[in-house]
């Protein structure tokens, strides 16, 4: 009934999908389970993608480091940018140089 009166608050809508991902942690489950169920496939590689989609609700780089330890097959997240550099990347194209861009995070 509020989104009726209002439609175009889209800070409210933001929030909701927000609240709907749980901030990382629905996406951070599915990965552990995911990731779990391949354990001990030698052929399995995982591949995430999309990641624009989830951009501003919540950083995946925090769910990558929850979940490190736990990478049990090679596990590529494919973050859109633009190259500023040999090490350097912007998100999206539109933020910051970030010289972290690329995890740092090699090995289970």
């Amino acid at each position: 009934m509020a989104d009726r009166k209002n439609p175009l608050e889209w800070e409210k809508a933001n929030q909701s999908i927000a609240n709907a991902l749980g901030h990382g942690k629905v996406i951070k489950g599915k990965l552990e389970e995911l990731l779990t169920s391949l354990e001990g496939n030698q052929q399995a590689v995982v591949l995430v993608t999309d990641l624009e989609a989830l951009h501003p609700y919540f950083r995946i780089g925090a769910v990558e480091s929850q979940l490190q330890g736990k990478f049990s097959v090679p596990t590529i997240f494919l973050y859109p940018g633009v190259r500023t550099g040999k090490t350097s990347l912007k998100f999206l194209g539109f933020y910051p140089d970030d010289g972290n861009y690329r995890s740092v995070h090699v090995g289970g």
